[in-house]
């Protein structure tokens, strides 16, 4: 078998990232957004009163409004969204920023009103302030409601099913006031194409608000399996080993799935995702998990015979993206080994070979518990593996430039998993060698 490096040419349409093609989907719904309100302002007509500031707080919070629906629809963790989406790890990246972009064109659109009300010769205090003569006192609580909720909203100490819960609420706040607005005198009540769309926003956001809260666990993608093993790595890794109780959950190496335990009592309402640390043509299913939480400290509790139930499988960090390029370089830093374990795992069954550079970043050589398993299989796959184990005490970080040092000249594609700072970095690296951003792909260890 030659080890020549392989290039096929790439069709227009995989020139597009799985992280760009949501991007156009965004940008296309705030463009139909914003297109639907000036045709309503010219069916309507535009008043005097609108400028310079009331026309631009109606568009920033029907954005507003428009990002919200999308940040619910994202992480719906329906299946059939999922190659629109990239992904549901994407989602939930997507879901953040567009949250966050909500909550901004809120509070911009409360200071648009404010500069509005002072045009007109009254106080701000009447945008902002409950209860004063003129105000909209439920409208400003609801305001500052979920202006305190957001806030909570990205706080990363909060205990994960309260964490949950407060997003769950806010979901409903931001549904009700998309609701409330369209009925509201103003272009979207009386411009009939722009009521509907955004009716068809809010019962897409209200559709994928209930499968995720209410649905999600009797009609999702469930699966269950029973406890086989579970194997302690280190002193904060465990390995999870399960088997299926009559079918088996199909996936891809490099996704993840959810896991609910009912026999820990503790936490038998919980979902929990991990990934998958197996590979799909095993009957058996594997997770390896850090255990860094009062959930995953548990696990270890779990015994065989347990039941587990398994909802999955998500994600798009997969190499199927990269089918094209002969050439890749895995890049896996602390527990983010754990869907290139996965991976490597179907190198020695899939029958397509590659050349792959593969890199596993630890702290110590004491952290990289998964180390000689890795050794043990490489040599055993169809594609020809250059392994690297990288142990930043003694040969501190691993950059780019080292990497693309290594790599032989050609096209290839990189996969990053691990901690987000360790992940964003990476990237940067990489685009600042000029490796176009379609050939990066990577997966954050964070999911809120």
């Amino acid at each position: 078998m030659s080890d020549t490096p392989l290039t096929a040419p790439i069709a227009p349409s995989d020139r597009l990232s799985r992280r760009q093609k949501p991007w156009l989907l965004i940008g296309g719904c705030l463009a139909v957004t914003t297109v639907l309100w000036v045709a309503g302002r010219v069916s309507i007509g535009f008043g005097g009163s609108l400028w310079p500031w009331l026309a631009p707080s109606q568009v920033v919070m029907l954005w507003s409004f428009t990002c919200a629906a999308l940040a619910i629809v994202v992480v719906s963790r329906a299946q059939a969204l999922e190659p629109l989406i990239g992904g549901l790890d994407n989602g939930v990246r997507l879901h953040r920023r567009l949250g966050l972009a909500a909550f901004l064109l809120m509070g911009l659109h409360v200071v648009l009103l404010c500069l509005h009300a002072v045009q007109l010769g009254q106080s701000a205090a009447v945008m902002l302030v409950p209860f004063w003569p003129g105000a909209r006192t439920v409208d400003i609580a609801v305001f500052y409601l979920l202006a305190g909720l957001g806030v909570l909203a990205y706080a990363k100490r909060m205990r994960h099913e309260l964490w949950l819960n407060l997003h769950r609420v806010i979901g409903v706040l931001f549904l009700l006031g998309t609701a409330h607005a369209s009925i509201e005198d103003g272009t979207i009540r009386f411009f009939e194409p722009l009521r509907t769309w955004i009716v068809i926003l809010l019962l897409s956001g209200t559709v994928a608000w209930t499968y995720r809260v209410l649905l999600f666990r009797s009609f999702g993608p469930r699966f269950l399996y029973t406890v086989q093993r579970v194997v302690q790595r280190g002193p904060r890794v465990v390995d999870l080993e399960l088997r299926p109780r009559d079918r088996r959950m199909m996936y891809q190496p490099g996704t993840f799935a959810f896991l609910r335990t009912p026999s820990l009592t503790d936490h038998s309402a919980e979902l929990h995702p991990f990934s998958i640390s197996g590979s799909p043509v095993k009957r058996d299913l594997r997770f390896s998990i850090s255990q860094v939480g009062d959930f995953t400290r548990a696990v270890s509790d779990l015994s065989p015979g347990d039941e587990v139930e398994v909802f999955g499988s998500f994600g798009g960090f997969t190499q199927s993206h990269f089918a094209p390029y002969r050439r890749m370089v895995w890049i896996g830093a602390g527990i983010g080994i754990t869907p290139f374990l996965g991976m490597l795992e179907f190198e020695k069954s899939n029958d397509d070979f590659r050349r792959i550079w593969f890199y596993y970043i630890t702290r110590t050589p004491e952290d990289a518990v998964y180390d000689s398993e890795i050794r043990d299989r490489f040599l055993e796959a169809d594609s020809y593996i250059d392994y690297n184990q990288w142990t930043t005490t003694d040969r501190g970080r691993l950059t780019a430039a080292q990497i693309m040092e290594e790599v032989e000249l050609g096209d290839f594609a990189v996969m990053l998993c691990g901690s987000s700072p360790f992940v964003e970095d990476m990237v940067k690296q990489f685009l600042a060698l000029g490796v176009p951003a379609e050939r990066i792909i990577y997966e954050h260890l964070q999911f809120r």
